[in-house]
């Protein structure tokens, strides 16, 4: 009986510090963010030779994790398999927690926030940018539709008949919306891919199986944030938030989107090596062998899709939850890493070997204190965000 009356204030007290600590992390965000809007740029270590470096890696990374709500939405209302449901659900709202985070990654790093609504008036059709920044609106849109079903059911809105009335509603329009969703998820996760592949000054850009492997990491990788996340919830909270046969099968399908990717990978990188093309070779060589060897051939490739296939998979024959975060956990990290390594590596590559037509010849980043601060302040919000809805959502209150 005393074990009984002590366990629920002290996970009260264990809650309400989680909440301080993610609070006090959006502060110090919200803080750096001033700065940075006050002073510009110039306080980042952001240059004109390196104008993308820590938050355009939270960007894309947000993006691609987000990749689980319109894959696995796909898979319900579209491919019919309907015991995924509970999975697509928290995708769902992982999702737009995701783009959240995107956007408001972008609102600083385009360098003048007051012009953000710019390519929803002006439109340049011809701009790869102008076609991601419309796709990530509309399906942004699309996802608060998808979430507003579950809003609408707090407590908050028992008296708003009307509310709720609209809910249900929406929530009948779920394989439309799975569908709007696919198409604009699919298309700007591909143009984010085509914006570095069509940039002919980078060689180790310029190549057409950037969009392709975009796409085909977000669909591997996004399934196994869900994952992830859906079993730390109901480690925490003692019981399952969804069912571990449901997460076993959704693995199986991750780890062959992992896998996917892995041989697309492979090739990707080989091709390049068939003839010599000016600062392509240089800097597959440095990606291989050089200086983000490491990251590349430890995180990228072993850890974050050959281990983590392997270990999804291997979850998956022997029902081992522990398995399989461990394996989800290792391919979220690799997708982290994967972005990062895209856009510092075509940065940090000289774009001629003439030092005359470039200054420096290879440029260096590594990203400031206020950086740093505003990536955590974002990634601080998201998690209370998440932590908020797991806690008070009736869409997620309840065992699967």
């Amino acid at each position: 009986m005393k074990t009984l009356l002590f366990r629920r204030p002290t996970r009260d007290i264990v809650w309400l510090g989680w909440i301080t600590l993610l609070a006090l992390g959006v502060v110090a965000g919200i803080y750096a963010a001033i700065q940075v809007f006050i002073h510009g740029l110039v306080i980042t270590n952001l240059t004109d030779q390196v104008p993308w470096g820590l938050w355009i890696t939270v960007d894309l990374s947000a993006i691609a994790l987000s990749g689980g709500a319109f894959f696995l939405s796909a898979l319900v209302y579209i491919i019919g398999i309907e015991r995924f449901k509970p999975a697509a659900r928290l995708a769902v709202f992982v999702g737009l927690l995701g783009y959240s985070a995107a956007l408001c990654t972008l609102l600083l790093d385009i360098g003048r926030p007051d012009r953000f609504y710019h390519p929803l008036l002006m439109w340049n059709t011809h701009s790869m940018l102008w076609e991601v920044t419309m796709c990530i609106v509309l399906y942004f849109s699309v996802l608060m539709l998808e979430v507003f079903p579950m809003l609408a059911e707090l407590p908050l809105f028992a008296h708003f008949s009307v509310a709720q009335a609209l809910g249900h509603r929406v929530h009948r329009f779920a394989p439309v919306l799975a569908f709007l969703g696919l198409g604009f998820s699919m298309l700007h996760q591909s143009s984010l891919g085509a914006t570095y592949g069509v940039l002919a000054a980078r060689p180790i850009w310029f190549r057409p199986t950037m969009p392709l492997l975009f796409i085909a990491s977000a669909m591997a990788t996004g399934p196994a944030l869900t994952m992830a996340l859906a079993l730390i919830v109901g480690w925490l909270r003692r019981r399952p938030l969804i069912a571990s046969n449901i997460l076993f099968d959704v693995a199986k399908v991750s780890a062959a989107a992992l896998l996917i990717t892995l041989y697309m990978r492979f090739w990707d990188i080989t091709a390049g090596t068939y003839g010599y093309v000016p600062l392509r070779s240089e800097a597959t060589n440095l990606l291989t062998g050089g200086a983000m060897a490491l990251t590349f051939w430890l995180w990228e490739i072993g850890l974050g899709s050959v281990a983590a296939a392997a270990l999804m998979l291997w979850a998956a024959a022997r029902r081992s939850e522990g398995l399989l975060f461990v394996g989800a956990g290792m391919a979220v990290i690799g997708l982290v890493v994967n972005r990062w390594n895209t856009t510092i590596l075509g940065l940090t590559t000289p774009l001629s070997t003439a030092p005359t037509l470039t200054f420096p010849l290879t440029p260096t980043y590594s990203p400031a204190l206020v950086e740093w601060a505003v990536a955590a302040g974002i990634v601080a919000g998201v998690t209370l965000a998440f932590t908020l809805g797991m806690k008070f959502l009736p869409a997620f209150a309840s065992t699967e």
